[in-house]
């Protein structure tokens, strides 16, 4: 269910009226900080929805495969210990619930995972290509008793990430940092464009905004990510992209180095374009 703290409006429509600061440029042509109602300073969001994976259906069937430990298949009404929909909390009655213990690796092999993802068929809405622009309203919630299991210069734990068609590393993702912050992350040219977003906090849900243009050129593709209605990453040149279209994951993906078992819940994804 989406959190009602994510709201759909495009820009600061009235901000002479309001008092609302002019936009900033080249940033970002929208409020950087929202205002109360009267004010209509609001997060943005596209006119038109291509992708919906928020898991009101009650189960995981909004994505196409379902990747957990022995499983690769559609996840159907697949609900185990790894992945299920059911009760995050108040305003989150249906939330998926992702679960990753030591050895979760599924029959293709790869690092530990539980992870439902789109394809080039019914969900084909979530692929991107060269040139598009989307927005992504989502909520996190990391389980209370998280804890970061990343230890290594070559660990990762991974939220999301937009994987390009032949599998190779992603440019874009949402991670969780050494540091223990969620991050605006991505391999390979991505690297240097990394940006954090906010501290991990269990127990606690967050709502974020993320708005992306794909290109493989740093000139032309862009990240800005808010959180919880405030810019937290402001508009950034980088590649989001590969030389190839990306679909999209989410849920938990971490190296096999790591251990322990990690809990997170995501909820109320819609993905729109201008």
């Amino acid at each position: 269910m989406r959190s009602a703290a994510i709201v759909s409006a495009v820009i600061c429509f009235s901000w002479l009226a309001a008092g609302c600061a002019a936009p900033p440029a080249p940033a970002s042509p929208l409020c950087a900080t929202p205002r109360d109602a009267a004010d209509a300073c609001l997060v943005p969001a596209g006119s038109r929805v291509v992708f919906t994976g928020d898991y009101d259906t009650g189960d995981l069937s909004q994505w196409a495969t379902l990747h957990v430990r022995d499983w690769n298949e559609p996840p159907g009404e697949y609900c185990e210990y790894s992945a299920c929909v059911g009760d995050g909390g108040p305003g989150h009655p249906s939330a998926a619930r992702f679960e990753v213990r030591d050895g979760d690796v599924p029959p293709f092999g790869g690092g530990e995972r539980a992870e439902v993802r789109t394809d080039d068929g019914r969900t084909r809405g979530a692929a991107v290509a060269e040139g598009d622009e989307r927005f992504y309203e989502l909520s996190v919630k990391f389980d209370e008793t998280f804890q970061n299991p990343r230890g290594g210069s070559d660990s990762w734990f991974v939220l999301m990430q937009w994987l390009p068609g032949d599998d190779s590393s992603p440019p874009l993702t949402l991670q969780v940092s050494k540091a223990n912050t969620l991050e605006l992350g991505g391999d390979g040219p991505s690297i240097p464009y990394r940006r954090p977003i906010g501290p991990v906090r269990p127990g606690v849900w967050t709502d974020y905004v993320l708005h992306a243009k794909f290109s493989a050129d740093p000139a032309i593709g862009f990240v800005e990510v808010w959180q919880d209605g405030v810019l937290a990453v402001p508009r950034h040149s980088r590649p989001t992209l590969s030389d190839r279209p990306a679909y999209l994951k989410q849920g938990v993906y971490r190296d096999a180095g790591s251990s322990g078992t990690q809990i997170v819940w995501h909820d109320g994804l819609r993905v729109t374009a201008p």
